[in-house]
């Protein structure tokens, strides 16, 4: 019964904290501009995201190493202090959009001076993780992420076009502005520091062989829960923007879809699932940072152990999110942040996930729980996307001048 819950409980976390601020930037400025024809990319990102949190809490429980243990030990000391670097950096941008993106849903909905709320939003990430458990961290933000459901209800107000709705989970061909929507979508669903904190987050959590199973449950129906109100947020905008030809150049836009469609109270459900979702994947960003740092440099790590048990793991935890927030501060329009924070996380993911895919096929790590005939094709053929994305994300936008979207 226990374990039951843990899955019920895990899988109601994974949809709702699936969804973050790229999503809600990418998939509506999708949907609006393109209608329904990048669904299919939302689907890759699901498959993949699947494929990847499964491989890596399957090998934090068997072998008991989260990410960055993998990448100490599996790369040469130059290759995995480079991927070090990379995954810092990528984790402390997402960090820095995402807490901007709290100053502006709050400002948005009380109206006062964005720059407080932002410092705002840093001080209840920071007092989160200094006073609350991880679990309830994690199911937390996770189930007042479920706010974000509207969406999805938005989708079937009117009865959607489901003809049109099938058509765009097949491929069909774009300029490449549709393909830099099509590749940043599909990073947005695979941002680095998901996979550093639930691969790290197994290990917090204490979970063994007997939670194998939860482990396949979180990943094989909480991400593709998470994945339909991703998709929903394109069909919305695909149902409202793309009629009148308005292209969401801010989360405001987004929230406002749910006001239209269903009225105030969808409309502040939106606003708590959207502030929720954003806040869980900041707490997670700043985790990522002293997740990696301390297990590359074999120090104490996690929010289990206390300020006293992993001094530096915290202090680097504090020290990402003061950065985060000095990085909001230079004005840079979050919105425009979240996307250099997609395509460099693009670049970042094959350093940091060849490690697990490597991993999770040893039999002398994982003896009888390595991946077999079905894992292992899955995990190289997602890995191959992570590789296409990697290459294509910055030439995209460098030639579509970040979407061509003003700001």
């Amino acid at each position: 019964m226990k374990r039951l819950l843990s899955v019920a409980l895990g899988i109601i976390a994974a949809l709702g904290g699936f969804v973050d601020i790229g999503e809600l930037v990418f998939n509506s400025q999708a949907g609006a501009l393109f209608g329904y024809r990048t669904l299919w990319a939302i689907l890759i990102g699901v498959i993949v995201s699947i494929v990847l949190a499964e491989l890596s809490g399957r090998v934090a429980i068997v072998a008991r190493k989260a990410n960055f243990d993998l990448v100490r030990d599996r790369y040469p000391r130059w290759l995995s202090t480079t991927t070090l670097v990379a995954g810092l950096a990528v984790c402390l941008i997402t960090l820095s959009a995402e807490l901007g993106g709290l100053g502006l849903i709050l400002h948005y909905v009380l109206g006062w001076n964005e720059g407080f709320f932002t410092l705002v939003g840093l001080l209840i990430i920071v007092g989160s993780s200094l006073l609350l458990s991880f679990s309830t961290i994690e199911r937390l933000f996770g189930y007042l992420g479920l706010g974000l459901v509207v969406y999805l209800i938005a989708a079937f107000h009117h009865g959607p076009a489901w003809h049109d709705i099938g058509r765009g989970f097949v491929p069909s061909g774009g300029g490449p502005q549709y393909w830099y929507f099509v590749v940043g979508m599909i990073a947005a669903a695979i941002m680095p520091y998901e996979i550093y904190f639930y691969s790290s987050g197994a290990i917090e959590e204490k979970w063994t062989t007997k939670d194998l199973s939860v482990n396949r449950a979180n990943s094989g129906l909480g991400f593709p829960l998470g994945g339909l109100i991703a998709a929903s947020l394109t069909v919305v905008a695909a149902q409202q923007l793309m009629p009148i030809g308005l292209t969401p150049d801010s989360l405001a836009t987004t929230l406002q879809e749910a006001l239209h469609e269903l009225g105030p109270i969808a409309f502040y459900a939106a606003v708590v699932g959207a502030f929720a979702a954003i806040a869980g994947a900041t707490i997670d960003s700043a985790f990522s940072c002293g997740y990696a740092l301390a297990q590359h440099q074999r120090w104490p790590w996690g929010e289990t152990k206390g300020i006293r048990g992993a001094p530096r793991w915290f202090a680097t935890m504090l020290a990402a999110a003061g950065i985060g927030f000095a990085i909001v501060q230079t004005r840079v329009h979050p919105v425009q942040l979240t996307e250099y924070a997609v395509i460099a996380s693009a670049v970042a993911m094959p350093l940091s996930f060849y490690p697990i895919v490597r991993a999770s096929q040893d039999r002398e790590v994982m003896g009888e729980h390595a991946s077999g005939i079905i894992a292992r094709p899955m995990a190289w053929l997602s890995y191959a996307v992570v590789c296409v994305v990697a290459v294509a994300g910055p030439i995209l936008m460098l030639v579509t001048h970040n979407g061509e979207l003003k700001h």
